[in-house]
C-alpha cells in the first residue's frame, strides 16, 4: 500500500508539472502575442512605407506626366522653330535673288550711263558743229549783205589749187583749245570769199567716237567737188567707210602709216556752203 505521504508527494509533483505546463503555455502565448504585436507593428510600418511609396509613385507619375507635357511643348516649339527657320531660309534666298537682281540692274545702269555719256559727247560734238555752221552762216550773211555773195564763183581745179597754195592759213600754229581746225577752216573760207571764190565748210565724223575733222570744199568747174584739209592744205578723197588718214588724205609727201590709235573710218560728213 502506498502511504498517505507518498500520495501527497505524487499530487505535488502532478500539480507542479501541470503548473509548469500552464506556465509554458502562458509563456508561449505571451511570446506569440509579442511576436504578433511585432508582426502587426512591422505590417503597419510596411503599410506606411507602402503608402509613402505609393504617394511617391503617384508624385513620380505626376512629374512624368508633367515632363511628358513639357517635352511635347518643347517638341511643338522645336517644330515651330524649324518652320520659322525654313521660312527665314526661304526669305534669305529671296533676298539673295533680289541682291543679284540689284547688282545686275546696277551693272545695266552703269552701262546705260556710259552709253548716255558717249551719246552726250556725240551731242556736244554735234552742237559744236552746228555752232560752227551757224558761225559760218553768219559770216556768209555778212558777206551777202555787203555784196560779196552776188559775185561768188566756182573755180577751176587749177585756180583752186593756186588759191590754196597762196593762202597762208596753213602756216599758223595749231593751239589745242585755242586756234584749232575749225578756225583754220573758217579763215580759209573767209579768204576765199574775199576773192569771190565759193567755198564750203565740211564736218567729218569718224566711227571711233565723237572725234571729227574739219575740211573745206570747192566745187570746181572741171573736176567737181574737192576737199582740202585746211591745217596742211592736203587734198582729201573723202569717202564714207574709208580710213581718213591712210585712205582719204592725199599726203603732200610720203604716206600716213597708222598715225592714230582710234578708229578713223569715216562714218558721215556734212557740207555747208
Amino acid at each position: 500500500m502506498i502511504s498517505r505521504g507518498g500520495a501527497m508527494g505524487k499530487k505535488k509533483i502532478l500539480y507542479s508539472f501541470a503548473a509548469f505546463i500552464i506556465f509554458v503555455i502562458i509563456a508561449f502565448g505571451v511570446i506569440q502575442t509579442n511576436q504578433l504585436t511585432d508582426t502587426q507593428a512591422t505590417l503597419a510600418a510596411t503599410q506606411n512605407e507602402l503608402a509613402v511609396t505609393q504617394s511617391e509613385l503617384s508624385d513620380t507619375e505626376a512629374a512624368l506626366t508633367s515632363t511628358e507635357a513639357d517635352l511635347s511643348l518643347v517638341l511643338t516649339e522645336l517644330s515651330t522653330t524649324e518652320t520659322s527657320l525654313s521660312s527665314n531660309l526661304t526669305e534669305l534666298d529671296f533676298l539673295f535673288l533680289k541682291l543679284d537682281q540689284n547688282f545686275n540692274y546696277l551693272a545695266q545702269m552703269e552701262a546705260d550711263y556710259e552709253a548716255a555719256s558717249a551719246s552726250l559727247a556725240d551731242e556736244k560734238a554735234l552742237a559744236t558743229t552746228l555752232q560752227n555752221n551757224i558761225d559760218n552762216l553768219q559770216i556768209n550773211i555778212g558777206f551777202l549783205t555787203t555784196g560779196y555773195g552776188y559775185l561768188m564763183r566756182n573755180p577751176t581745179y587749177q585756180a583752186c589749187k593756186a588759191f590754196i597754195a597762196a593762202d597762208q592759213t596753213d602756216k599758223r600754229e595749231y593751239v589745242d583749245g585755242g586756234y584749232e581746225a575749225v578756225h583754220f577752216a573758217m579763215d580759209v573760207k573767209t579768204n576765199a570769199i574775199r576773192q569771190k571764190i565759193r567755198c564750203g565748210y565740211v564736218s567729218v565724223r569718224v566711227a571711233g567716237g565723237s572725234l571729227q575733222f574739219i575740211l573745206i570744199a570747192f566745187e570746181t568747174t572741171d573736176r567737181g567737188i574737192i576737199y582740202i584739209l585746211p591745217t596742211t592744205d592736203e587734198e582729201v578723197n573723202l569717202q564714207v567707210g574709208r580710213h581718213f588718214w591712210t585712205q582719204c588724205v592725199i599726203p603732200n609727201s610720203g604716206d600716213y602709216t597708222n598715225p592714230t590709235t582710234y578708229d578713223d573710218i569715216v562714218a558721215r560728213f556734212n557740207t555747208t556752203w
